[in-house]
């Protein structure tokens, strides 16, 4: 959970993209996802540093159900969705999305031309991705989870803020990160969510109980001209919140 295993990332694969493509509304199981990095070499020797992988959080979902004998979607509802009474939160494709869900857009064919990439089922909802929800929601979580810090036991919230090794720009605790590093003490913890066509941030400032709630529907995971344009705009809006 702390993201230094060194398991490659089954989404930086291009075989796993291009089985995306050919299959656009395939509804992807952990195993066949895992193969995608069967015979990758280790990143690096587990516990050398931190990369994130979404491989990781795979297998977490894997472990969690072998183990209650649940489905990962149902624990979620179970113990998150449900008891903090988050109506308009879902999990693709476990739910049925409802038509107001906002489309997603990517420059898919690196041509300067933005292609609706709604469609595309990038292997949500198997421990990482597919969750949509909205601001408002977000902010009942965040304040139960962060602010009111009402949803797990104090012990189980200083463990999740162990911090781990640092990568480029976060360090990690148990499924949760601190980002914004350059603010220094202002920094944030929360968590970003990347998919093909969409981009989200939930991150609480403590030092300054500001609450940042980011909702992009275009994909900035991948390199495009738009991705740069994007992170400056978010920095931007960061720092106007932190003044």
């Amino acid at each position: 959970m702390k993201h230094e295993t060194g398991i490659p990332d089954l989404i930086e694969e291009d075989k796993f993209y291009l089985a995306v493509l050919n299959n656009p509304n395939k509804k992807w199981q952990p195993e066949e996802l895992l193969e995608f990095i069967y015979d990758k070499p280790a990143l690096f020797a587990a516990g050398d540093t931190a990369v994130y992988s979404n491989t990781n959080t795979i297998l977490v979902a894997m472990i969690m159900e072998a183990q209650t004998g649940k489905k990962h979607a149902d624990l979620l509802k179970q113990y998150i969705l449900h008891p903090l009474g988050l109506n308009h939160t879902y999990y693709q494709p476990h739910d049925r999305l409802p038509p107001s869900v906002a489309q997603g857009y990517y420059d898919l064919y690196n041509n300067g031309s933005i292609v609706n990439v709604s469609n595309l089922v990038t292997g949500s909802g198997n421990g990482y991705g597919g969750l949509y929800s909205n601001t408002y929601d977000l902010l009942k979580f965040a304040n139960a989870l962060l602010i009111q810090q009402t949803l797990l036991k104090p012990s189980s919230l200083a463990l999740m803020q162990t911090w781990g090794k640092q990568d480029d720009t976060n360090f990690y605790g148990y499924g949760i990160q601190k980002s914004f590093l350059e603010h220094g003490a202002d920094f944030g913890i929360g968590h970003k969510g990347r998919d093909l066509g969409y981009t989200a941030n939930l991150f609480y400032f403590p030092n300054k109980g500001v609450l940042h709630i980011f909702f992009v529907n275009y994909g900035t995971d991948a390199d495009s001209d738009l991705k740069q344009v994007f992170r400056e705009f978010q920095e931007e809006l960061v720092a106007l919140t932190l003044q």
